[in-house]
């Protein structure tokens, strides 16, 4: 694409006499103000057009066709006349709201996702459509809006716009690739997510009291063969999952991930099922099984959970417990449901049912030696560190700014820590990125267990997780 601007660019510069690069770049940079849906490469284009440069002719058909949409992970909201295309992962509705009914489609190109909105008769037109998860479609002179919950972009079919199928896009991401993992969410923190689990069990119905009266509810444990996740289905959302068993890979949507805890949405809806080899679930469960001793390290108490690390003497684990248990650093535990830890990404969530304090473990434990220093990363430049401990002086930071990621806005920061004569960057997101910002410039912290990891420039560069500790020296 940049090689295109630039061909058109030395084109247009040719064909008029006495236009500069500067005045070209400002008519470019005008028609990408006023329609911020284009590129550089449709601005110039326009230019070209008004200038009497290029007839339309001589424009590849290929090259049009992309110029035609504009990709996902461009939109912002407020865009009027936008045309987008994408893979459908989810078909959720019709559903009734009011006086009027609406239906949802997420869609997703490789630079992002977004939910296309319709109602009442152009529901009708997509039904004539026949459009199905996997289907390739464009929305043509749509409207953006702003999504309240999550701050990512609504696409709105209007009275004038249109809904086209298109032919199978081999460049197109699969629609399962939309969903994260248990362990992938985990990983990003909290928010609403498209998830996607084996189904290990399901319960039957039962009913229970709350506050708004009698509700009945069925639990689902999923895993994605790293960790367990326990789901609540309650109400009017039953009837989706009632007759599910296991053996199958569930795809939902709009599920919360909050306090180490999964939860489904009013938005929440079961999108996919896939049948999955018996064999799979029973190797899952299987190892789910399984029962580990741990040594506690350290313990961070929130108001609803715990999260532990804890070590079996070779490997950092981390967990968030919910139980009544008072654990403290040096005690011992036993962990049921604990998978190989070298396919365990993030931090592992244990139900009470799952851990147990014991008196003595039958043999000491050795705390691994995770402490390294600043100037050690700098001379060896490793491909990655987890888990490891360091030690600096918060030399600047910049102020917290909200990030747009593929779920959400997501507060950010940058920090250098400094130790001596040599300062490594860092990077923390949502309540780290908050810790980092309370703490004055020039001041000693430790932080723990952080991964350290090259970055673009083959930088070493920190990386402050969800369950990292940072600590004042």
């Amino acid at each position: 694409m940049e090689e295109e601007y630039r061909r058109l660019m030395a084109r247009i510069l040719k064909a008029v006499p006495g236009l500069t690069i500067d005045e070209l770049e400002a008519l470019v940079n005008e028609k990408v103000k006023t329609h911020p849906y284009l590129n550089k490469v449709g601005a110039i284009l326009l230019v070209a057009e008004e200038l009497k440069v290029l007839e339309s002719k001589e424009v590849p058909e290929d090259l049009m066709e992309e110029l035609a949409y504009t990709m996902i992970g461009d939109l912002v909201p407020g865009l009027n006349s936008v045309n987008v295309r994408g893979v459908v992962y989810a078909v959720i509705g019709p559903k009734i709201a009011g006086e009027h009914r609406i239906l949802r489609l997420k869609i997703g190109d490789k630079t992002g996702v977004a939910e296309v909105y319709a109602w009442n008769e152009k529901i009708d037109e997509l039904t004539s459509l026949s459009v199905k998860i996997g289907d390739s479609i464009a929305v043509m002179n749509a409207y953006t809006k702003d999504k309240i919950e999550t701050g990512t972009v609504e696409i709105h079919v209007g009275k004038n716009s249109t809904i086209k199928k298109l032919p199978t896009d081999p460049a197109q991401p699969d629609p399962h690739l939309f969903y994260r993992t248990l362990s992938q969410v985990i990983m990003e923190g909290e928010g609403v997510y498209d998830m996607r689990g084996y189904l290990i069990s399901i319960s039957e119905e039962k009913k229970v009291a709350t506050r708004y009266g009698e509700a009945s509810v069925i639990e689902l444990t999923l895993s994605d063969g790293s960790i367990l996740a326990k789901l609540n289905v309650w109400r009017d959302m039953i009837e989706q999952f009632r007759n599910l068993s296991p053996g199958v890979e569930v795809f939902i949507t709009d599920v919360k991930f909050q306090d180490g805890r999964f939860s489904l949405t009013s938005r929440s809806s079961l999108a996919m099922v896939n049948k999955v080899d018996l064999d799979k679930v029973k190797e899952i469960m299987d190892e789910q099984s399984g029962k580990k001793i741990l040594r506690i390290i350290d313990v961070k108490t929130q108001p609803s959970y715990s999260i532990i690390i804890a070590t079996d003497g070779r490997k950092i684990i981390q967990l968030t417990y919910r139980g009544g248990l008072d654990l403290k650093p040096g005690e011992y535990i036993e962990v049921y449901g604990l998978t190989d830890e070298k396919k365990t990404l993030g931090r592992i969530t244990l139900e009470k049912e799952m851990i147990k304090k014991i008196e003595s473990p039958g043999v000491e434990i050795p705390i691994p030696n995770r402490i390294t220093s600043l100037r050690k990363i700098i001379e060896e430049k490793p491909d990655v560190l987890e888990d490891v401990t360091i030690e600096g002086t918060l030399y600047t930071k910049t102020n917290i700014v909200k990030v747009e990621t593929r779920y959400g806005a997501a507060e950010k920061i940058l920090f250098w820590l400094k130790d001596e004569d040599t300062a490594i960057r860092g990077v923390a997101w949502r309540s780290k990125a908050q810790e980092i910002a309370q703490i004055p410039e020039g001041e000693k912290i430790r932080l723990k267990w952080i991964t350290v990891k090259l970055n673009l420039f083959n930088e070493p560069e920190i990386h402050v997780e969800s369950y990292s500790k940072i600590e004042k020296i």
